[in-house]
């Protein structure tokens, strides 16, 4: 392959990338390091060279989000924190752009199965036996899930409204589930799953 049909696949990466992340640089980067690994690759082991490019875009911005979550339970370990009676807010911790904007996509994207069974595995890498048993759905389903939701999401095409209280209440969840607490998550998850 020429480094000129390479480099047309740069738009379809960063717009991938982009909609996980939701921020320019880090798409750049992501994208950059696609390319760089690309490199490294042994070309005669891959059959289809967009679905290869695809899936290592979207395995870097998995990456790229649960080493977000890593730093953020870094950082609440090693916060020492004086003993008095109040709750930090680090709601508004920003380690270089918030997941609003990625969270905002997979609601206009995903339906509610699709989403939760793609922000289970996907975000927190949660067991497939796992997921079966908190959305009580068999494993094979969980897979055909999944593997619908990325497609989704690469696509262009919105599928549903987008609920601002909603995305709000997901958002506010999903932050305190990349602190270990996944409780509300999880129940915010399959309470869109009862009420589709």
């Amino acid at each position: 392959m020429s480094q000129a049909e390479l480099t047309s696949y740069r738009p379809l990466l960063y717009s991938i990338a982009y909609k996980l992340v939701g921020c320019t640089a880090t798409a750049e980067d992501l994208v950059q390091d696609t390319f760089v690994n690309w490199l490294k690759t042994d070309k005669f082991k891959v059959k289809d060279v967009k679905a290869y490019l695809i899936k290592s875009i979207t395995n870097s911005c998995f990456n790229y989000l649960n080493s977000i979550k890593k730093k953020k339970e870094q950082l609440m370990e090693n916060v020492s924190l004086p003993q008095i009676n109040f709750s930090p807010d680090f709601s508004s911790l920003d380690l270089r752009c918030e997941v609003t904007q990625a969270l905002a996509t997979m609601s206009k994207k995903l339906a509610p199965s699709e989403r939760a069974v793609f922000m289970l595995k996907g975000l927190f890498n949660i067991d497939y036996s796992e997921i079966t048993s908190i959305l009580n759905k068999t494993s094979d389903n969980c897979r055909q899930l999944f593997s619908r939701a990325q497609t989704k999401l690469v696509d262009d095409k919105d599928r549903f409204n987008l609920d601002t209280d909603h995305l709000l209440n997901l958002v506010t969840n999903f932050k305190k589930a990349t602190l270990g607490e996944l409780t509300d998550l999880i129940d915010n998850l399959k309470r869109d799953i009862e009420n589709k």
